[in-house]
């Protein structure tokens, strides 16, 4: 299985619908989750670009003028959605896997940017994992890091690190490993500042439904943030593969 976390920083900007719609015809994908659309509402039309063949049940929570939104699809072909809830900061699909033949959620996260929401925006973090009793995973731009070693430059630890952190220890959730880089977002400067804000997060019982869960980081290539691809095969086939030497790579660190 594959599922792509992404925050796009813009879903109808320049470049994103066509990048998206590349990704999921090469990988596709049995679950998508985006963060940041920057739009009120999610037409139809774009739906039909970026998903011609309607693979995928689509849900969506709306922007708050130009920042946040979530947009989720589901495989329609592996999953049934037996529901959704939907919070400030957060976006979860109840779905029943029908090749494992089990229930999971799949819980899509943009945190606060701004300081001053972040402790609303961890209250409502705690609450939708101590109210699942599902097997879950939840993913997306959290805003915030967990160590000084998650960031380039030195930085001091805020008491909302310490909060996330004791939240994850709390609810046993497993910080899944990365590979291709350490961080997965830049402000693009000649001297950038580079963080890792972008994070998958899996219940113990998750781990026991695919317990060979890795994901691997995309080169950035039309916003700020890399895109993830979480991958549940032990062996993940490596196809479509082409060699072309960036320049933007010499800053993925």
């Amino acid at each position: 299985m594959k599922g792509l976390i992404w925050n796009c920083r813009g879903i109808k900007k320049k470049g994103v619908s066509s990048f998206l719609q590349n990704l999921i015809r090469e990988h596709r994908f049995q679950f998508i989750g985006l963060q940041e659309t920057m739009q009120p509402n999610i037409d139809d039309q774009f739906l039909k670009y970026i998903d011609p063949l309607q693979s995928y049940l689509w849900k969506w929570t709306p922007s708050n003028g130009r920042s946040g939104g979530i947009l989720v699809g589901i495989n329609i072909d592996r999953f049934d959605v037996g529901g959704f809830s939907e919070g400030e900061y957060m976006l979860q699909m109840n779905l029943w896997d029908k090749k494992e033949r089990s229930k999971w959620n799949l819980i899509v996260v943009y945190g606060a940017a701004q300081n001053d929401r972040k402790d609303s925006f961890l209250s409502e973090l705690a609450s939708f994992c101590s109210r699942n009793k599902d097997p879950f995973l939840i993913g997306g731009d959290f805003n915030i890091i967990r160590f000084p070693s998650e960031k380039n430059k030195p930085s001091a630890i805020s008491r909302f690190t310490n909060t996330f952190n004791a939240i994850i220890a709390a609810y046993e959730l497993i910080d899944v490993n990365m590979s291709g880089g350490r961080f997965t977002w830049s402000n693009n400067h000649s001297d950038p500042t580079l963080e890792r804000l972008d994070i998958i997060l899996i219940s113990k019982s998750w781990e026991d439904i695919f317990p060979h869960v890795l994901i691997n980081k995309m080169p950035r290539e039309v916003c700020d943030h890399n895109p993830l691809i979480i991958h549940t095969d032990a062996n993940p086939p490596l196809t479509h593969l082409s060699f072309k030497f960036e320049l933007s790579w010499l800053l993925q660190l």
